[in-house]
This record gives C-alpha cells, sequence and structure tokens, in this order.
C-alpha cells in the first residue's frame, strides 16, 4: 500500500531597498549622490585649465580666462555648488552653466520635495520624447543615464569601501531577518499550506534535522529547544527553511547579515558594485500604458534602460524565479518604497500562488510619523487583485519598525 505524502516547506524573501541602507547610517540615497556629484564637479573646476568643461549632465564655460584661474583670483578656496552656481547667474558676460533635461528635472524635484526618483525621472522624459519620436532626444537622454550611473556607481563604491564593514551590524535587524515565521501573518488563503508546512514538521522532522536547522541559525545549544520544539511549545518550531535576500541595492550591506550556510542566500537583482557591468539602472513598469506605446514603437532606444530586457544579462533573475517557484514563502520588505521602478519584478513576487504574506518594515519619523500607509499605497500598485493584496499584506498591528 502507498500513500501520498504531501509534504510543504515554508521559505522567507526579504525586499531589501535603499531604505536598508539607509538605517545603517549609509549616505546612499539619490539625493546624497547628487550632492557629492555637484561637489565633485566644484573640484574639478578648481584644477581645470581650459574655458570650458562638460559632460552629459552639465556645462561650464567661462569666456576670458580658465577656471583655475577664476578660482585662484577670487580665493574660492571653499564655494559651494550653491554659491558657484549664484555667482554664474548674476555673471552671465563672463560665465554660463547648463543642465541637460534629466539633470534639471533632477534638481527641480529635489528642490521641491526634498528627495528624487531618478529614474522615476528618467521614465517621465522617455515617455514624453514618445510625442515627438525625435531619435536624438532619446540618444541624448539615454547618455545622459548613462552618465548618471557611471558616477552613481563610482560614488557608492566610495561609501562601501570607506563604510561598510561588520562593524555596522544591527543585532536588532539581524534578529528580524532570522526570526521565525508568526502563524498570525499568514493570510486567510493560505492556511492550507501553513497547516501542511506544520505537519510536515511534527511528523517528519527528527531530532537530528531539528538540531541541524537550529545550529544553521546559529543556536549555541540547540538541543535544549528539542523537547519545546517536539510539542510545538517553541517558536522555534516556525523557522523558516530558507531565507532569501532579494537586494536591490547594489552595495553589500545586506550580505552582512546571513550566515555562511546553505539555506541562506542573497540575490543581488541589480547587479553588484564589484561588477560594474552587471549594474541594472532603468525602469520597470511594464503594466503602465505608456511601455506599451514603448514597445509598438520600432526604436530600440526606448528599450535600452528596461530592467526586464536587462535582467537577461545575467542569471539572478531566473534564480529567483526559481525560487518562488520550489516553495511557498512569506515576503518581508526592509527599506524598499515598492515604487514603480521595480513593478514588475514586485507584481511577480506578489501575485504568485506560493506568496503567503507581505510584511513591510515601516520607520518612524523625527515628528512620530510612520510610513506603514505609504508603503501598503505602493505595495496596492503592483497588484493587479485588490483582494488579494488586503489578504497578503500583514496589517499595522503585527508590523514593526525596521529598527
Amino acid at each position: 500500500m502507498y500513500f501520498n505524502i504531501q509534504l510543504t516547506f515554508m521559505n522567507r524573501i526579504i525586499i531589501i531597498g535603499n531604505g536598508f541602507d539607509l538605517a545603517h547610517g549609509l549616505p546612499t540615497s539619490y539625493e546624497n549622490f547628487i550632492k557629492w556629484y555637484q561637489n565633485e564637479w566644484v573640484k574639478k573646476l578648481k584644477n581645470c585649465y581650459e574655458n570650458k568643461a562638460y559632460d552629459e549632465l552639465c556645462e561650464f564655460q567661462i569666456f576670458q580666462y580658465d577656471w583655475d584661474n577664476f578660482f585662484r583670483f577670487n580665493h574660492y578656496d571653499s564655494i559651494s555648488w550653491e554659491e558657484l552656481i549664484e555667482i554664474i547667474n548674476d555673471n552671465p558676460r563672463l560665465l554660463s552653466f547648463k543642465t541637460s533635461r534629466l539633470l534639471n528635472a533632477i534638481l527641480k524635484h529635489i528642490e521641491k520635495n526634498k528627495w528624487v526618483d531618478i529614474e522615476k525621472e528618467y521614465y517621465n522624459l522617455l515617455s514624453a520624447d514618445l510625442e515627438s519620436s525625435n531619435d536624438e532626444n532619446i540618444k541624448r537622454l539615454n547618455n545622459e543615464l548613462a552618465c548618471l550611473k557611471n558616477n552613481l556607481i563610482a560614488y557608492l563604491k566610495d561609501v562601501e569601501k570607506g563604510l561598510v564593514n561588520e562593524y555596522i551590524i544591527k543585532d536588532n535587524i539581524k534578529e528580524k531577518i532570522l526570526e521565525p515565521i508568526n502563524p498570525r501573518d499568514i493570510s486567510v488563503k493560505a492556511q492550507d499550506k501553513f497547516n501542511i508546512f506544520k505537519n510536515t514538521r511534527f511528523a517528519h522532522y527528527n531530532n537530528f534535522q531539528w538540531e541541524s536547522l537550529l545550529k544553521k541559525y546559529n543556536y549555541e545549544k540547540p538541543y535544549k529547544l528539542l523537547n519545546e520544539i517536539d510539542k510545538r511549545n517553541s517558536k522555534e518550531f516556525y523557522l523558516p527553511d530558507s531565507i532569501l535576500l532579494l537586494n536591490f541595492n547594489y552595495t553589500k550591506t545586506a550580505d552582512l547579515y546571513l550566515p555562511n550556510e546553505d539555506i541562506f542566500k542573497v540575490n543581488h537583482i541589480h547587479g553588484k558594485l564589484s561588477n560594474s557591468q552587471s549594474i541594472i539602472f532603468g525602469y520597470g513598469d511594464e503594466l503602465d500604458e505608456n511601455y506599451k506605446r514603448l514597445l509598438k514603437d520600432n526604436n530600440n532606444e526606448y528599450l535600452k534602460n528596461i530592467k526586464s530586457i536587462n535582467y537577461l544579462n545575467s542569471t539572478n533573475y531566473r534564480e529567483m524565479l526559481s525560487y518562488i517557484e520550489s516553495s511557498p514563502y512569506q515576503i518581508y520588505i526592509m527599506g524598499h518604497s515598492c515604487g514603480l521602478s521595480d513593478k514588475t519584478l514586485l507584481n511577480t513576487l506578489f501575485e504568485h500562488d506560493n506568496c503567503v504574506s507581505i510584511k513591510p518594515f515601516y520607520y518612524i519619523n523625527n515628528e512620530g510619523f510612520d510610513n506603514y500607509t505609504e508603503i501598503v499605497q505602493n505595495i496596492s500598485r503592483n497588484f493587479t487583485d485588490m483582494k488579494l493584496m488586503r489578504d497578503r499584506v500583514v496589517n499595522k498591528t503585527f508590523c514593526k519598525t525596521l529598527e
């Protein structure tokens, strides 16, 4: 006689966004980067022996002598970008300054909102170019983004080299990453999957398997927990079978948090700074109406920086797909805004049949306001089924701050 025994594993995917790096005190926001880029230009001009200096994003020109002389003669040793631009604007016969469309849009957004999504600004301009179908405009815009990308890589390499090390690890974040699954987080629709997971562990795990799992999670004396686990009286009974950090950042901050065991993995879905060619920087909302128009236009320049196409340059995306197909999983969101720049990928994760819950970790600002509702609003934009969204997203009562 043969019995069909259904066994289910339960995994965890942690979506890591830039807020994760910011929570460690790292200056990795786009605003930090743009400030660095501006300061780098001031440094370059101080040592520029030409009357014109430029890249794809901006151009500085002086009409009587070179920039090095201008700084030395006027004793501008500690001048800021803002002060330099003000001087240029006050002296139009002597000096000039031009910005590209993309940099201009970025600077305006920062001035108005104190933050910016560079990839969103790029996509807005790309969509606007659909109306004119100007090939030169599209190529120029892509060159501008490439310039930003190269500068961003240089900036983040400096940040990573100087600040990303084991000393920035936060114990409270590590505890959240490695914590057992909380049964109350599981969606109503996924209760059957969760029950099979529980029954699998109760009926088919022996002491050797439990001890092996606990050791991988770095429990120093796992045998002390075995008796409680056997009775399902310990929260460790619900430890995930595996954990995947899906890192949307380019830094290696997230890598510092996982034990060196086979059940813990990091997927640098957008590439790593150690391999500049792997970096994916662009836009990823295939559900947007403008994206459909981009596809219809017979111009590959429109698709040059679309993430879903650039994912094919590595195995990272396919490895993620293989992981979500393998077993049910819960999602933790740590520092990712779930904005539209990654909509296609997030939709794949959120609406997959194996997703059993989505738990956002929020932050509280100095005025006491938190961004839980904002994250959930963004999560909802990545769903096509709102009923499914309301079931899968963990309500605020059971959520925590990242720190």
